[in-house]
């Protein structure tokens, strides 16, 4: 049952290596992290740039991907969420998906998630990025990675787009989650508690893949909680990106 709720939370793309030599492995700001288990993983570091004279902010948003995409898909929008919001992203790769994947006995988990991002905040702050201004940012299963790290970390502030409270929570409900909980992955409902950031959470109404239930489960817990977005007549993966950078925006302007 464990290895069951592990492969439906890691619904790794199956691209060919030549889709990731297009693009991703070209790029100038592009640099690779190492784990504490000496996993290699790709990250991008999209600068923004300057805005018709608007200054650019002092941050930078640490972006955990989603669901059944990889880095290399989601470049488009880490390119407009920089352009848009003024920040510099640092997007990274999880164990076992994009590049890695190709790496033999190297499969996508929890735990390397974990590893993955705890590569990317010591990147940041060895490249003297301060706490004080990283913005930890996850959607949908990256949610569970930023949840984790923010709990453990004085960072800035906390976004959750389309948020899971848990795995198990998520596909299943509450009445399951006691009777599964050895099972369960991801139980941000546990760890929210301990973030001391300020938590915005963004959450389409009518999605049918992490149910709104979920992110207003964690603005509830959250010790220091943004004014929520929740967007009427979107679901999972159909949240309009103007929508998205314009709530983003709202909230990095109340940091």
């Amino acid at each position: 049952m464990g290895s069951l709720v592990s492969s439906l939370a890691f619904p790794v793309p199956k691209l060919p290596k030549s889709y990731y030599e297009q693009e991703l492995l070209r790029r100038r700001d592009l640099v690779w992290l190492r784990t504490t288990k000496g996993e290699r993983v790709p990250a991008v570091y999209v600068q923004a740039p300057q805005r018709n004279g608007r200054t650019k902010r002092d941050v930078t948003l640490l972006f955990s991907h989603g669901n059944a995409e990889d880095i290399a898909l989601h470049l488009p929008f880490v390119s407009a969420l920089a352009s848009t919001t003024g920040c510099d992203v640092f997007s990274y790769e999880y164990v076992g998906y994009g590049p890695s994947r190709f790496v033999p006995h190297t499969v996508p988990s929890e735990k390397g998630c974990y590893r993955a991002i705890d590569a990317a905040w010591a990147y940041l702050l060895k490249s003297g990025v301060p706490p004080s201004s990283i913005i930890i940012y996850g959607r949908s299963i990256g949610t569970g990675p930023s949840v984790d790290l923010a709990s453990r970390v004085c960072a800035k502030g906390l976004i959750l787009q389309s948020p899971i409270d848990s795995a198990v929570r998520c596909a299943l409900g509450y009445g399951s989650s006691l009777a599964l909980r050895p099972l369960d992955i991801f139980v941000n409902y546990e760890k929210m508690a301990s973030v001391p950031c300020k938590v915005f959470i963004l959450h389409g109404s009518d999605d049918e893949v992490v149910p709104l239930r979920c992110g207003r489960a964690l603005h509830e817990l959250a010790p220091v909680a943004a004014k929520p977005a929740w967007v009427p007549g979107y679901g999972h993966n159909n949240l309009p990106h103007d929508t998205v950078f314009h709530h983003v925006g709202v909230f990095l302007d109340s940091c």
